[in-house]
């Protein structure tokens, strides 16, 4: 059974993460859709973060709070500071980007897609750690 855990990005935790990442069978790097500073994170911090700690673990990229690219407020504050909400298009430019195995999007508030993103995590979880099993079994110890 794959294990889920949710680390956070605050700095204060920089040094506690990456104890967090050992046995990992799938990584969701998550970002808010309404952000672009969270986007850039994608391949400016979390990206090389995982891939030191993680390497060869499939990578899940997620936007998230998509119900708010409707809302007047939000769009409002961000036209303000000359910036757009992240489409879908360069959410999958950063999935190809960090070569993570899919995009997705999702609204908590809304509850769409939440199911579809938990089933596709566990269901590259459990065939990475399928693949790994494999691999184990191939290993053969050989002493001269």
């Amino acid at each position: 059974i794959p294990n889920i855990l949710c680390v956070s990005g605050q700095e204060d935790y920089d040094r506690l993460r990456p104890l967090s990442y050992q046995n990992t069978n799938v990584v969701l790097i998550c970002f808010d859709v309404m952000s672009p500073t969270s986007y850039e994170n994608v391949a400016a911090k979390w990206y090389p973060e995982v891939n030191h700690f993680c390497r060869g673990v499939p990578l899940v990229l997620i936007g998230c709070k998509t119900d708010l690219r409707k809302d007047k407020e939000q769009l409002r504050k961000l036209k303000a500071s000359k910036q757009e909400p992240i489409t879908y298009t360069q959410g999958e430019a950063a999935c190809q980007q960090i070569h993570a195995e899919v995009y997705l999007e999702c609204s908590a508030k809304c509850r769409e897609n939440i199911e579809k993103v938990f089933k596709e995590a566990t269901t590259i979880a459990l065939s990475a750690m399928k693949k790994a099993k494999r691999q184990k079994k191939r290993t053969v110890c050989s002493v001269l």
